[in-house]
C-alpha cells in the first residue's frame, strides 16, 4: 500500500464519504447472521480513521483493528486514532492470518494501488478463513494498469505489450484469453479487476470446500461500486456464508438496498450544487410518488444525481469571512 495519506485528506472526499455510508447500509443488513454490535471491523485506518469512526458510531462496533504497514509514521497513527483501536504495523499479508477468524468480520481492504498478485493473495487469506456471515469489501485503483506505463517506458526492440506484461504478472490461468488492451484502462480495468478478485476468492473456496470437513462455504457479491475522487476507484462487496446459512443470507434482502437499483456497478457521481440548491432539493425528498421535483434553475442532470445519492452524500460547506 502506498502512503497516500501524505497526499490526500480522505475525510474530505465526497464520493468516498458516500461509499462509506453505502457500506454501512450493507453491513447493517447482516443482522440475520447475528448482532451487528458483536462483529469485528478490520480496515486500513490511515491517519484519518474515518471509516472506523463511522462504523463505531453508526453500527456500535467496538472490536476494531487497523492494518497499517507505513512504519515510519507509527507515532502519527497512534496519536490520531479516535478510539482504543489496536494498530497492526505489518503488511496485510502478515496481519490478516492473525485475526480472530472465529468472529464474524466486516473486512474492508481499501487499497491505494491497482490490483496486484499480492492483493489476490490477501483475497485467498480471507477466503480460507472467513466465518459464515463475514462481509468483505475490496477497493482498488483503476486509472490504468501499471503495465501500461511499463510498456510505454520500454523503448527496446520487440518489447512486450502492456497486455502481455499483465498476463505475465498475473498468470495465464487467471487472465481470460478474451482480455483486450482496452480493458487495462478506466472503468473497463475496474471491471477486469473485480472479476479477477471474485475469481480468486472462488478458487480458494473451491480448495477450502474440497476436504468436506465443514459445511460448504460460498461467497456472493452484493454490489460493485465505482467512483472518482481524483483517481478512479472500484470496490467489490460480498458476503461469505455456509450452506447451512443460505437462508440467513437471503433474509438480508440485499436486493432492497436503496443505491442498488440494477445489477450494474453503482457509479457514485457527486452532483455539483450550491448549498442553497442542495437544501432546495433536500427539502422535497423523499419524493412523494406521482410528484416531480421543483428544480428552479438547477440542471436536471445534477438534480437526478442528487436524488440518486442524497442519503449518502456529505453535508458540509466552507464558511468564509
Amino acid at each position: 500500500m502506498s502512503a497516500s495519506f501524505r497526499r490526500i485528506d480522505y475525510s474530505l472526499r465526497p464520493a468516498k464519504h458516500a461509499e462509506r455510508r453505502m457500506l454501512c447500509d450493507v453491513f447493517r443488513r447482516l443482522r440475520p447472521f447475528g448482532r451487528i454490535e458483536d462483529y469485528a471491523y478490520v480496515g486500513f485506518g490511515s491517519v484519518w480513521f474515518t471509516d472506523f469512526a463511522l462504523f463505531h458510531r453508526a453500527l456500535g462496533i467496538k472490536d476494531m483493528v487497523s492494518i497499517e504497514q507505513e512504519e515510519s509514521a507509527q507515532a502519527r497513527f497512534e496519536e490520531n486514532k479516535p478510539f482504543r483501536i489496536p494498530i497492526d504495523f505489518r503488511s496485510s499479508r502478515d496481519a490478516l492470518p492473525d485475526l480472530d477468524w472465529n468472529k464474524k468480520q466486516f473486512v474492508w481492504l481499501d487499497y491505494d494501488d491497482p490490483l496486484s498478485p499480492d492483493i489476490l493473495l490477501d483475497m485467498r487469506i480471507v477466503a480460507r478463513r472467513a466465518t459464515s456471515g463475514t462481509a468483505l469489501a475490496i477497493s482498488v485503483q483503476c486509472v490504468r494498469a501499471p503495465q501500461v506505463d511499463q510498456a510505454d517506458q520500454d523503448k527496446t526492440a520487440d518489447a512486450p505489450t502492456a497486455l502481455a506484461r499483465f498476463v505475465d504478472e498475473f498468470g495465464r490461468d487467471r487472465v481470460p484469453t478474451t482480455t483486450t488492451p482496452k480493458q487495462l484502462y478506466g472503468w473497463q480495468y475496474g471491471a477486469l479487476s473485480r472479476s479477477l478478485v471474485a475469481q480468486e476468492i472462488e478458487a480458494e473456496l473451491a480448495s477450502r470446500n474440497s476436504n468436506g470437513a465443514a459445511p460448504e462455504m460460498f461467497f456472493q457479491p452484493v454490489c460493485e461500486i465505482e467512483y472518482e475522487d481524483g483517481a478512479r476507484m472500484t470496490t467489490l462487496v460480498g458476503v461469505f456464508f455456509s450452506a447451512d446459512d443460505a437462508g440467513r443470507f437471503e433474509a438480508c434482502h440485499f436486493d432492497g438496498l436503496e443505491f442498488r437499483k440494477t445489477d450494474k456497478p453503482v457509479r457514485i457521481a457527486v452532483p455539483k450544487l450550491t448549498v442553497r440548491e442542495f437544501k432546495r432539493l433536500e427539502s422535497q425528498l423523499p419524493l412523494v410518488p406521482g410528484t416531480e421535483l421543483d428544480l428552479g434553475s438547477i440542471p436536471e442532470g445534477e438534480a437526478n444525481r442528487f436524488v440518486d445519492m442524497y442519503r449518502y452524500l456529505p453535508n458540509f460547506a466552507v464558511l468564509e469571512g
